[in-house]
């Protein structure tokens, strides 16, 4: 008769409500790591986009001071108001800024 009994303990295997409860807090941690990383590639995406428009308007500003002598109107826009490089000079003689301006 001992042969054909059944032992059960209390550490055969898990219940289903405890995989249940662990594969849901498994997707609630995959779930937030998919979300910080949607975020990070957003906000790379993002920053990445700001220095290359930075990069642009740099060297568009270094065309415009190597390009115009000083008094040639500059138009950067089509259909805009011309500007004008004139070196503005500091009060106690030291050395000038260049400055574009609209008005001659």
């Amino acid at each position: 008769m001992g042969a054909n009994r059944v032992s059960r303990s209390p550490h055969n295997g898990f219940t289903l409500v405890e995989v249940m409860v662990s594969v849901s807090l498994l997707l609630v941690g995959l779930l937030a790591l998919l979300q910080g990383l949607e975020s990070a590639i957003r906000h790379y995406t993002l920053a990445k986009n700001r220095w290359r428009t930075t990069v642009f308007l740099w060297n568009q500003a270094e065309r415009l001071r190597a390009g115009s002598p000083s008094g040639e109107p500059i138009q950067i826009v089509p259909g805009a108001r011309p500007l004008y490089r004139t070196i503005a000079h500091h009060p106690e003689g030291h050395t000038g800024w260049e400055v574009l301006r609209a008005d001659k």
